[in-house]
């Protein structure tokens, strides 16, 4: 399994105009609580990130982490994130989320920020497995990603016969893209998770929720 060519270059065109999301002023209050949620999971750890995208929450953990190593399948994105200079204790690489190199690092912990959601369902328990082996056992799982809120977002517009939803998406460019966009609640999370985890954490805002777990 590698990740979609369709995703892949959705979100190298898009990866200009990325952060303008952050910018929604319905989502200011979400937003604050999660960076202070991060940086606070994240302290003292050494960390693997994936599908870093233009780094805006590899930034907020490494205020506080020991190390983190950030990979994107895009250089686009990858670009932009390294400008924002989070520090020498940060590096980048381009890596497909299926395909990780062994780094040969002692992760303890991961990150997966806006990427669960990109999963389909029946590639969760595949991903997890190989992301897991790249962290050390034990290591503590960190992932971030979007709730359905109808008005900030644009409509789910498909869904297939394995239940993943999808949405239309139009870039400034003007170019359209349909991108796999799945909304798990919260037993949704438990359910995926609990098989490779020990310990499951989930914390439900309006716009966003916040996984911490411990894989097994």
């Amino acid at each position: 399994m590698t990740a979609s060519p369709s995703m892949a270059d959705y979100y190298q065109a898009r990866a200009p105009e990325f952060e303008n999301v952050y910018a929604k002023p319905e989502r200011q209050s979400d937003l604050a609580w999660l960076r202070a949620w991060l940086a606070r999971e994240a302290r003292g750890h050494t960390i693997l990130e994936v599908a870093c995208g233009t780094g805006y929450w590899t930034a907020v953990a490494a205020a506080t982490a020991r190390a983190i190593v950030a990979c994107d399948l895009n250089p686009g994105p990858l670009e932009i994130a390294r400008a924002k200079a989070p520090g020498p204790h940060v590096t980048f690489g381009q890596a497909d989320a299926f395909a990780l190199p062994d780094l040969g690092t002692a992760f303890d912990a991961g990150m997966a920020h806006f990427w669960w959601s990109h999963l389909a369902l029946a590639d969760q328990a595949g991903f997890l497995a190989h992301f897991a082996s790249r962290l050390r056992p034990g290591a503590k799982l960190l992932m971030i990603d979007n709730n359905f809120v109808a008005g900030s977002m644009g409509p789910v517009t498909r869904t297939d016969a394995a239940g993943n939803t999808y949405q239309r998406r139009r870039l400034e460019t003007g170019a359209e893209y349909e991108v796999l966009k799945n909304f798990p609640t919260t037993a949704d999370l438990h359910r995926a998770l609990e098989s490779a985890c020990t310990r499951v954490s989930v914390v439900q805002l309006r716009h966003y929720w916040a996984v911490c777990a411990t894989l097994a």
